[in-house]
């Protein structure tokens, strides 16, 4: 097992994390002053001396949300014990490259939000979430590719996220579309904006199916979670009328689930499976 592999050194910190490996670097970003913790967690059948063998990678918001119960307040999405059923089941294998998320929750929503003034959130100016995704596609991404055995293609490319985290996904998947082949959001934070203005934003986005992108959107509907729904299948509804099929746009709706990484957990699977099938 290699101790380092680029800037990225393996964590040996206290984990709820039973399968696969888990390194991380303290890097600068551009969206931020302070340095952030990029977290890399590789498959179980990732062979540190085979090159041939490569794999697809999925970039995630809230990185220190997905395989360490530990680095969080909130629990995690256990998403290497659901890499392992997708490996042990139907041959899957992927690497997840998460960025970590600023303590600060109004920072988060600036760099999870696109550059398009939320007119549903009150004294919130100049969010900054292209300089996020423009990081992960010019800095992160070809650091990542260099460092590890990947597979560098679009179609082997995805970017997923919850909540802010999933508006920022699937967002990021509209503008840097030469970079994503699928985007993975779960209760997307579409709320943020107004019924009719939201469908002024998708038909600005040039949404339809000359993407060539797989999208994911899952929502549930109890308590706080009630609110990203009429957002959610608004624009699974508008993606359909415009040419999307069940082979390229996806969506679950789960009456009984609150917003919690519990949620997230359970449908990561059908998301990856939609994706790597």
């Amino acid at each position: 097992m290699n101790e380092k592999i680029g800037v990225f050194c393996l964590d040996k910190t206290k984990t709820t994390m039973k399968y696969g490996r888990h390194y991380k670097a303290l890097l600068d970003v551009p969206f931020d002053k302070e340095k952030r913790y990029i977290r890399v967690w590789l498959p179980e059948d990732y062979d540190y001396n085979d090159k041939n063998k490569m794999f697809p990678v999925i970039y995630f918001s809230d990185g220190q949300n997905l395989v360490n119960r530990y680095l969080t307040a909130f629990g995690d999405w256990n998403l290497d014990k659901v890499a392992h059923r997708l490996y042990k089941e139907k041959g899957i294998s992927f690497i997840a490259v998460g960025i970590d998320s600023p303590k600060d929750e109004l920072k988060r929503f600036l760099e999870l939000n696109p550059d398009i003034k939320p007119d549903k959130v009150k004294d919130i100016d100049n969010p900054y979430g292209n300089k996020f995704i423009n990081y992960i596609t010019d800095e992160l991404k070809p650091l990542i590719d260099k460092c590890f055995f990947t597979k560098p293609e679009r179609e082997h490319t995805a970017i997923g996220g919850s909540s802010m985290g999933g508006i920022m996904a699937f967002y990021g998947a509209v503008i840097r579309n030469e970079t994503f082949g699928f985007s993975l959001d779960f209760s997307p934070a579409f709320l943020n904006y107004t019924l009719p203005y939201w469908k002024e934003l998708l038909k600005s986005f040039e949404l339809n199916k000359k993407l060539n992108t797989k999208f994911f959107l899952y929502v549930g509907g109890k308590e706080f979670e009630k609110g990203f729904v009429s957002h959610t299948l608004l624009t699974y509804r508008y993606m359909v009328r415009q040419g999307f099929t069940p082979d390229d746009l996806a969506i679950i709706y789960d009456s009984q689930m609150i917003h919690h990484e519990n949620a997230w957990n359970k449908y990561l699977y059908d998301a990856i499976d939609f994706w790597l099938k």
